[in-house]
């Protein structure tokens, strides 16, 4: 036997020693471990801070994204009105656009036709089978109310016909039937036709033909008077005779 293994301490000495000695080492192990769970908190904790942070300054764009999409909603509505208004205004105060009647007829008027009077007529046209509405069960319309006034000025103005008589004077006959017949290309003519010729004759002696014509306008043509009074209308002269 060695020295090495020659053990002068008590037995209970050494085994006291020994759970002394697994202690520490269990000490040690959960000192360890609490170690590393604290440092993986912290790290949580610090991310956690930053995603707080983050968050944050989403609500902030969130917030200000929303103050503008309700801004632009308000805007949008605005406009809306404003539309209704001006579309509602316009027709108010072109009723009927005998401008645009009168371009179609006069303008272009061809050199051999001269017209002399020019009389615009609107009249009311009473609708086949029509019964009043019931108000009771009668459905409430949906929309602006300036949006549905529009919408009832323009169906009233369906029930009306607008004829143009022409009266005027030409020294070509045939010129006169090919200007009438280039009236139906109008998109607001429905016909034009000639209603009466008379022949007659200068003092110099040639001769020439006073006639009368007679131009139906289309009904419901107004359905799209936005785009025909936002036309540029040539002005007609006033005058007595429109060449």
């Amino acid at each position: 036997m060695t020295s090495d293994e020659i053990e002068f301490l008590p037995k209970k000495y050494r085994e006291k020693r020994k759970s002394h000695n697994f202690q520490i080492s269990r000490l040690l192990l959960i000192v360890g471990i609490v170690a590393g769970m604290s440092a993986v908190l912290l790290y949580q904790l610090a991310s956690l801070h930053s995603v707080n942070l983050q968050v944050a300054a989403l609500d902030q764009q969130h917030e200000k994204v929303m103050q503008l999409m309700q801004e632009v909603d308000r805007r949008r509505n605005e406009v809306a009105v404003k539309r209704h208004h001006a579309k509602l205004l316009t027709f108010l105060d072109h009723p009927y656009p005998k401008s645009q009647v009168i371009a179609a007829i006069a303008n272009p008027l061809p050199t051999e036709i001269t017209i002399t009077r020019l009389q615009v007529t609107v009249e009311q046209i009473a609708a086949a089978n029509a019964k009043p509405a019931s108000e009771k069960g009668k459905a409430v319309p949906k929309g602006h109310p300036m949006e549905l006034d529009l919408k009832v000025l323009i169906d009233e103005a369906k029930s009306r016909r607008c004829t143009v008589e022409v009266e005027g004077t030409t020294d070509d006959t045939s010129c006169l039937y090919t200007f009438l017949a280039s009236l139906h290309q109008a998109e607001i003519i429905e016909s034009a036709k000639i209603e009466s010729i008379d022949p007659q004759q200068k003092t110099d002696g040639s001769e020439f033909s006073h006639f009368t014509a007679h131009v139906k306008i289309k009904r419901a043509y107004l359905t799209h008077f936005e785009t025909l009074v936002g036309r540029t209308v040539q002005t007609i002269p006033s005058q007595e005779d429109l060449r």
